[in-house]
């Protein structure tokens, strides 16, 4: 090309190098913020879950109150009979 007179400008194979970084970059910010978008979802949904746990916890221990027939369990054994091998 120096030969025919045509000096290849650098500066246009830096613009086209920086666009198409550019466009991974702009690829790789949308997949992160569809991520940030399923993470938020799967969040609320867990805390859903986790808030009607805790409501039926509240509501299995009031209704144990009132009853004779829920006994308590005893503390598990701490101590090992025999050999464990």
């Amino acid at each position: 090309m120096h030969e025919a007179g045509e000096i290849p400008d650098p500066r246009e194979a830096q613009i086209a190098r920086l666009k198409a970084e550019n466009a991974k970059l702009r690829e790789r910010l949308a997949q992160s913020e569809q991520t940030i978008d399923e993470l938020s979802d799967f969040r609320g949904q867990a805390l859903a879950r986790l808030a009607a746990q805790h409501k039926e916890i509240v509501r299995l221990r009031a209704a144990a109150v009132g009853t004779t027939q829920v006994r308590r369990l005893l503390a598990p054994r701490t101590t090992v009979i025999g050999s464990c091998s």
